[in-house]
């Protein structure tokens, strides 16, 4: 082969992997996943069953609900720190005898309402006030533990209506009923995001406030809807979480707030940008999830285990921040 020819090859063998590279850098979840994959083919193959494999698309379902949320106040260059909050008073509140034994609509709405309502409040200090979205949303946060401390007594116990055990374990066929409402509520953001007004208007927004305020796009309007959504998931998620569970307790969720972070990280958003979308943040929740229970059927004890969520938090923020700049 003449050493033009060669030398073309090479330049174009090299120009493809600097692009795998580069989207292996913007959307870290799917080569992460697949790493994921070979090593459990090797250590713990029966993770890769089907059964094993619903399993584990199941107990995603509260964290990827909740990083879904999250990725839209990040998209517009915010956050919600009181996902945890929102998860905790559900939990304990659907957890009351008036919940467990009445209608099913107050069970589904309340945590919606609540969501909806905290997700607003947040989003008003942040907006229009102008306060800091990490300081507002850590407070209400705290301020909604409190709550939950007090609706509860301080001992939650109790049981939950039948529907959201139901919505939370019971399986349509062999696909878990979760899974499928998961799977529901991610199409929906994603279209949302790439073909709605508002999914366009919020991009624009994360991109640059100011370009977005004189193409007259409404930012703190934006940045409203994109709070009262990020609480609603997190509502959805505080439905499934304690259905799964079936009882109330205390600080449920209280994992989930970082961990989100990282599951949309890991996906590819960033404060202001979206590269991986909406499935990219799903792949982010199933690797977090697949990790943990690879680590648990290898052996790994809990104190490890939180030792490299942590150094995976760390390192989605750091990634985070060279993808910024």
């Amino acid at each position: 082969m003449p050493k033009t020819a060669t030398a073309g090859f090479g330049r174009m063998l090299g120009a493809h992997a600097a692009g795998l590279l580069r989207k292996a850098v913007a959307i870290p979840a799917w080569p992460a996943l697949a790493l994921l994959i070979v090593i459990a083919a090797i250590e713990q193959p029966r993770l890769l069953s089907l059964p094993f494999l619903l399993i584990i698309l199941r107990q995603s379902v509260p964290l990827a609900l909740t990083a879904i949320g999250q990725s839209l106040p990040m998209i517009g260059r915010s956050i919600d720190l009181s996902v945890g909050g929102v998860i905790a008073v559900t939990n304990v509140t659907l957890a009351l005898p008036a919940f467990a034994a009445g209608p099913a609509w107050m069970s589904l709405a309340f945590p919606l309402v609540l969501g909806a309502t905290i997700g607003m409040f947040n989003a008003v200090l942040i907006a229009f006030v102008r306060a800091s979205a990490v300081v507002v949303t850590l407070g209400v946060s705290v301020m909604l533990v409190g709550t939950s401390y007090l609706i509860s007594g301080g001992a939650p116990g109790g049981a939950v209506h039948p529907l959201i055990r139901w919505i939370a374990t019971g399986r349509w066929g062999t696909f878990p009923v979760a899974g499928i409402v998961l799977l529901v509520i991610a199409i929906v953001a994603a279209v949302m995001l790439r073909r709605s007004v508002f999914g366009h208007a919020l991009s624009a927004t994360g991109a640059s406030y100011g370009a977005a305020w004189l193409g007259g796009i409404s930012v703190r309007k934006e940045l409203v809807v994109a709070h009262v959504l990020c609480g609603i998931c997190a509502g959805i998620a505080g439905i499934m979480l304690t259905g799964y569970i079936g009882t109330g307790t205390l600080n449920l969720g209280a994992d989930l707030v970082m961990a989100s972070v990282a599951a949309v990280v890991l996906g590819g958003t960033t404060f202001g940008a979206s590269a991986g979308g909406v499935g990219g943040v799903f792949a982010g929740a199933i690797a977090l999830t697949f990790l943990a229970n690879l680590m648990t059927g290898m052996g790994v004890g809990k104190p490890a285990q939180l030792i490299v969520q942590g150094l995976i938090i760390a390192g989605a923020a750091a990634l985070a921040r060279l993808r910024a700049r």
